[in-house]
């Protein structure tokens, strides 16, 4: 009888802990880098700009240009932190072209993310883990260096990556917003 229990006891630790790894995924952004016709500055984004996920899950952030971060809106970045509280700030360091970097979203809550060198030039995204909540869910005000700077600011400011559109798509794409940004902004 014991050693029945104890096979049972196995057969649902098992069961358990494969449930909880079907459940986690792996999300893919793309980093980019791509011309404008007719004007300067090229855009700097990544793709989508506004994801949906669950708590657990893993976002890979992949270099499709070079020289790009995903750095957390965090107070200890001397930004305005614009992830949810008790977050610890992360970033990756800058990847090449063509490699990657993996953060797992553990707290559930809204992200907003940006890359080091090009925030200025409107690279930001947000990521919706689970349900949204916490600071990146106010508008950005502060468009400075220790906020969310320039054109970053307007990006997170679209309507079309609200949270709430965020949740309903799934995900949103670059292409959606990017007129205007191009609007906006950009030189």
């Amino acid at each position: 009888m014991h050693a029945i229990r104890l096979a049972l006891a196995s057969l649902l630790a098992v069961a358990a802990f494969g449930s909880v790894a079907v459940a986690q995924q792996n999300h893919d952004v793309m980093m980019h880098i791509e011309e404008v016709d007719g004007r300067p500055v090229p855009m700097f984004f990544f793709e989508p700009v506004g994801l949906l996920i669950e708590p657990g899950d893993t976002v890979t952030f992949v270099a499709a240009s070079p020289h790009h971060t995903a750095t957390a809106y965090h107070a200890q970045h001397v930004k305005s932190q614009r992830v949810p509280d008790g977050v610890p700030p992360f970033s990756s360091p800058v990847v090449p072209i063509g490699e990657s970097w993996s953060y797992t979203f553990d707290v559930p809550g809204t992200y907003d993310i940006w890359c080091g060198p090009h925030e200025h030039y409107g690279m930001a995204m947000r990521i919706v883990v689970g349900e949204p909540g916490g600071p990146a869910e106010e508008a950005v005000t502060n468009f400075g260096p220790d906020g969310v700077f320039a054109l970053a600011g307007l990006v997170l400011n679209q309507p079309e990556i609200a949270s709430a559109r965020i949740v309903a798509n799934g995900a949103v794409s670059w292409t959606e917003i990017v007129e205007a940004v191009l609007a906006a902004g950009l030189p």
